[in-house]
């Protein structure tokens, strides 16, 4: 249908917008921007805390594109254009164009997606587009006609693994999906044994190479545990802190999509209740069964502290179901006022997107180019080591023939080395090194509001 060719022309036309407005935001890397850049200049089967795809997927673009800004905003950018698709499509079995695509502009009420996606995030990118990718394959799973065709389940397990190997936490969303199944009959007749056996197996075989790696090295994957908010506190108070942050984080997550509701559901009061399909139905049940599931962990977990991002798996239906829920309460005219809306809120967050690079919290605009320059001028040749993430991935982007290296990775090479330090002088991380080290002055690289001071020395 040409309204079809209408809204996939307009969702890949907003990436290609987004990578060339990238090179507005400024010449630097942010924190993100830099750490998958560092790492994926060379595969391995894991990295950090972090699972590795993005850092897989990185390193492929890098072969076509090369190394640089232009590369890191194709990956992401398409990664979102395949979310926006893959929701398209799942709605177009059941709505007519114009519905669904006011269901994928709606993921704009999230500020993790119209926002974050766009300014910050890289792994959560990816887990934006698997989770919405993986709900379309639960949809023709469970949904029929009839049962799904093993290519389904293969296809829904794949999708499944990626998913885990992009964002630990999305395997929240297939674990969802499995209850709300197993739970409602209509869906649970629809599980073929042979299939869910083949999503299970093909999940399987996608996390085992990261899973071994993880299990290899278990101080470098469990580094931000710590996040959780794990505390030696009465059980009880445990508990109450963590169903308490789990309430603020969903809040947080889906606050925007909950004013806008209640001002439709007053603008509409003498409206019918409302009686959603079968697609609404299940994000429903997964957001349900995955915010049970994530209160249950939280209990026996002992975790005290949730972050609204990693509702992100599960959360993310938020924006399409109220775009459903409101394209059914409003009229033709109350439709497009919505539509307005949402493309006004897309075209803010495009139109502000320069003033996160260049002012705050500024990293894009950082003074990086400068300062390879210097080092390229004043140390030619010398390795460099540096405790600082964001200083490793925008020297390593700048300094292309030169050996950048974060010092949680150096080894015992002999020769000097440049030491760059963020945490403390540069003498301190040499002799963590076991060097000797001659100071070399201090660099200040200003971002926004605040200042970032290195300390250079060379270690022998």
């Amino acid at each position: 249908m040409k309204a079809d060719r209408h809204w996939i022309a307009a969702i890949l036309l907003w990436a290609v917008a987004q990578v060339a407005w990238r090179f507005a935001q400024g010449p630097s890397l942010e924190l993100d921007e830099a750490e998958a850049f560092y790492h994926a200049r060379h595969l391995a089967l894991g990295y950090n805390a972090q699972p590795p795809l993005y850092f897989w997927l990185q390193w492929a673009v890098f072969q076509v594109a090369g190394e640089g800004i232009l590369a890191l905003a194709l990956l992401k950018n398409a990664l979102l254009a395949v979310g926006g698709l893959a929701l398209y499509a799942m709605l177009r079995r059941l709505r007519p164009p114009f519905e669904a695509g006011l269901a994928v502009m709606a993921l704009g009420l999230l500020p993790q997606v119209l926002w974050e996606a766009q300014r910050a995030l890289t792994h959560s990118v990816l887990a934006i587009s698997l989770s919405l990718v993986i709900l379309a394959l639960a949809d023709r799973a469970l949904r029929g006609p009839g049962r799904a065709s093993p290519g389904v389940w293969l296809a829904f397990g794949i999708a499944a693994g990626l998913g885990v190997i992009s964002k630990w936490n999305v395997a929240l969303l297939p674990a969802a999906i499995a209850v709300a199944a197993l739970i409602r009959a209509e869906w649970r007749a629809r599980i073929s044994p042979a299939g869910a056996l083949l999503a299970i197996a093909a999940a399987s075989a996608v996390v085992a190479a990261p899973l071994w790696w993880v299990t290899g090295n278990l101080a470098t994957a469990s580094g931000s545990l710590h996040k959780l908010g794990i505390e030696a506190t009465a059980p009880l108070l445990r508990a109450f802190e963590g169903l308490g942050s789990l309430a603020a984080a969903w809040l947080a997550f889906c606050g925007l999509v909950i004013l806008v509701m209640i001002g439709i559901a007053i603008a509409t009061r003498r409206r019918p209740c409302w009686r959603p399909d079968e697609q609404a139905r299940l994000m429903i049940a997964v957001m349900l069964t995955g915010a049970a599931l994530l209160a249950v962990g939280l209990v026996a977990g002992g975790a005290t502290e949730v972050k609204d991002r990693w509702l992100l798996p599960v959360a993310l239906f938020a924006g399409p179901l109220a775009a459903l829920w409101a394209i059914d309460r409003l009229g033709p005219s109350g439709q497009r006022r919505l539509g307005i809306g949402l493309a006004g809120l897309w075209t803010l967050a495009f139109a502000l997107l320069p003033v996160s690079g260049w002012v705050d919290p500024g990293y894009r605009g950082a003074d990086f180019p400068d300062w390879a320059a210097e080092i390229e001028a004043a140390h030619p040749d010398l390795p460099i080591v540096t405790d600082s993430m964001w200083a490793a991935g925008n020297l390593a982007m700048m300094l292309p023939g030169r050996e950048v290296r974060l010092a949680a990775d150096a080894d015992e090479r002999d020769g000097a080395h440049l030491l760059i330090s963020e945490a403390d002088e540069a003498t301190a991380l040499s002799q963590r090194l076991g060097r000797d080290a001659t100071p070399q002055g201090r660099r200040e690289i200003a971002h926004g509001d605040e200042i970032a001071v290195f300390r250079l020395a060379i270690g022998e």
